[in-house]
């Protein structure tokens, strides 16, 4: 199982990997499609749950909208009785 180096924390990390797996494939032209799903399959810990997954899942968030990666689901609203609502 992948930890981080000592010092840095599970966002860190996975923005780091993240990065790494991009530019990686905007160095062998790839779409932005194939790069998205490239670093969902990067994923390095076994299990998605817990508080690494989550970490992973807001790195991700930024990570995405940084680079303006497709596959991002829009964020629901926090106000009450509104369930559908979303926000950027």
């Amino acid at each position: 199982m992948n930890e981080p180096y000592e010092g840095i924390g599970f966002a860190v990390y996975s923005y780091n990997l993240m990065a790494e797996v991009y530019n990686d494939g905007r160095a062998k032209r790839k779409n932005l499609e194939q790069i998205a799903s490239d670093i969902d399959a990067s994923y390095p810990w076994d299990e998605r749950y817990g508080w690494r997954y989550k970490e992973w899942l807001r790195a991700r968030r930024e990570f995405f909208e940084e680079h303006g990666l497709p596959g991002l689901q829009p964020r629901r609203s926090l106000k009450l009785n509104n369930e559908f609502a979303t926000y950027r």
